[in-house]
């Protein structure tokens, strides 16, 4: 496929690229000038926290819990299934 820049240096990707206008792409030049175009998804500054290392070994380890789940409806019953599951660790 052959595809021309225009005069500010812009290309149109074809639709088989799934890329949508407003889509985020990363652009990697590869050693032989090659471009690979690269979809992201940016992650809002305010979340990054739940991307550090140490927030994805909380929920891994969260998730390999075998206490059961437990719906709570109130302050005072989320505490106390806090203070029993403290006093199991």
């Amino acid at each position: 496929m052959l595809i021309q820049a225009d005069s500010r240096r812009r290309i149109t990707l074809p639709p088989s690229t799934n890329i949508k206008p407003g889509d985020t792409v990363d652009i990697e030049i590869l050693e032989d000038g090659c471009l690979k175009l690269i979809p992201v998804e940016p992650i809002p500054r305010h979340q990054l926290w739940a991307w550090s290392e140490e927030s994805k070994q909380a929920v891994n380890r969260s998730l390999a819990d075998p206490r059961p789940s437990k719906e709570v409806k109130s302050p005072e019953e989320a505490d106390e299934v806090a203070t029993r599951w403290i006093s199991e660790d």
